[in-house]
């Protein structure tokens, strides 16, 4: 996998990723083509700030689906820094971090378009602002005017395709009993295979 070096762009997609699925890869990829970037960090979270953010799977199993996930991307790479440097899980610290391990880098921090709506829950959004860019990767329906609040006009929204998944959504499929035909319609089938090895999210 590629690693950031001075004077490329680069995109930081932080998440739980419980599991990652083909939307979270569906943004990274139309936003590196459309900005374009030299590649995307994928942060998987070690401390969980909020209650209603809670990992369902532990750490170790997340970063193994992210890893079997991306293995082929050429201009994607997973970075552990939050369980390294046993971080607080807040978005700030973790872009302070990530600039000063890799200094020189121009680096944007991917969302989609629904998280915008949320930044007045953010920890410190203005800092955030201050620290990189967001991009937020939209619907094609979405516009602007949809993100409330001051700090939305300071984000650069792109077009991407739509995938109507979320995680918590294939955690319910899962528990459910939903079949493997269905299940890799979001998921990656080396992905969907780890979670039944290890009977995850049942």
């Amino acid at each position: 996998m590629p690693t950031p070096e001075k004077g490329e762009h680069w995109g930081i997609l932080g998440g739980t990723f419980d599991p990652i699925h083909r939307g979270h890869l569906t943004l990274v990829r139309n936003i590196q083509l459309k900005k374009p970037l030299d590649g995307t960090l994928l942060i998987p979270a070690h401390k969980h700030p909020l209650k209603s953010e809670q990992a369902v799977a532990s750490y170790d199993n997340r970063l193994a689906m992210l890893k079997l996930a991306v293995c082929e991307l050429e201009r994607v790479r997973i970075d552990e820094i939050e369980k390294e440097l046993n971080l607080s899980g807040y978005t700030l610290d973790t872009v302070r971090a990530i600039k000063k391990r890799y200094p020189g880098v121009t680096f944007y921090f991917l969302v989609g378009a629904d998280n915008i709506t949320q930044m007045g829950s953010w920890h410190k959004p203005e800092e955030i602002l201050d620290e990189l860019s967001i991009i937020a990767g939209t619907r094609p329906a979405f516009s602007p005017e949809q993100a409330s609040g001051p700090l939305a006009a300071r984000i650069e929204y792109i077009e991407t395709t739509p995938v109507d998944i979320s995680s918590s959504r294939i955690r319910s499929l899962i528990s459910e009993g939903a079949q493997r035909n269905e299940l890799i319609r979001w998921l990656d089938p080396s992905v969907y295979d780890y979670i039944v090895t290890r009977g995850l999210y049942r």
